[in-house]
């Protein structure tokens, strides 16, 4: 692996990034729609760290399945992902190269809204922790899409589900008990209690569990599908 193509696709996929407004959008949309009604909105009836929550949740859910699947199909479809493998990069580099940028974004935008949140110190920490690591399983989801399709439309069809479920779940099963019971071996809705109890109850060991689980789960996938599919395909 050379740290130095890695760095290089970062580097192209920043400039990428900038010139695409719809991936920007999503990096953008759901910080500043949080500061929006966070500062607009918020009262004794609805505090403003319910906006951060749900925002926060629904980012997490949402932003780096879309973004990565998007990413991948767009340079599949337009053939720039086979001419920079056939230019000896490799498919993990590429792979590590894109979805580092793809987190750091994603890692600002939830620094903003644990700001916007008013989380300080130590607090401040735990919700960037505990919201990495969705960050993170989200990303596997959005690379396995990426790997399963073979241009945009194949990829919108596969994210947009997957993105609905991960980011709406959480919202939903505070009105009903059925989703609820389904949500909660969900990364997202166990994301979505602990930041609801931060202060009180950080990191219970049962929602860490199955947000782990979730992880191992995801990472088998990745490895199966990848081990079985050309990036290419």
């Amino acid at each position: 692996m050379n740290l130095q193509i890695i760095f290089a696709i970062i580097r192209k996929q920043w400039k990428d990034t900038i010139k695409n407004k719809s991936i920007l959008i999503q990096f953008l949309m759901f910080p500043i729609i949080c500061i929006v009604l966070t500062s607009s909105v918020s009262s004794v009836e609805i505090p403003g760290i319910y906006f951060v929550i749900l925002f926060a949740t629904m980012y997490v859910g949402m932003a780096p399945i879309i973004i990565m699947a998007s990413i991948m199909s767009e340079e599949k479809e337009q053939g720039s992902l086979r001419m920079m493998i056939m230019s000896n990069v490799k498919p993990v580099e590429y792979m590590i190269g894109v979805g580092t940028l793809v987190f750091l974004c994603c890692l600002i935008g939830t620094l903003i809204m644990g700001i916007t949140g008013g989380y300080q110190g130590m607090e401040l920490l735990s919700f960037m922790e505990i919201c990495s690591l969705g960050l993170l399983i989200s990303l596997l989801l959005g690379s396995i899409i990426g790997i399963l399709s073979k241009n945009q439309m194949a990829a919108n069809s596969l994210s947009v589900p997957a993105m609905l479920i991960c980011s709406f779940v959480p919202m939903l099963s505070m009105f009903n008990q059925n989703i609820k019971t389904f949500g909660q071996w969900l990364y997202t809705q166990q994301i979505n209690d602990i930041l609801t109890n931060l202060s009180t109850h950080p990191f219970p060991t049962q929602s860490i569990l199955i947000i782990l689980a979730n992880l191992v789960v995801l990472v088998c996938i990745y490895i199966k599908i990848y081990g079985k599919r050309n990036l290419l395909s």
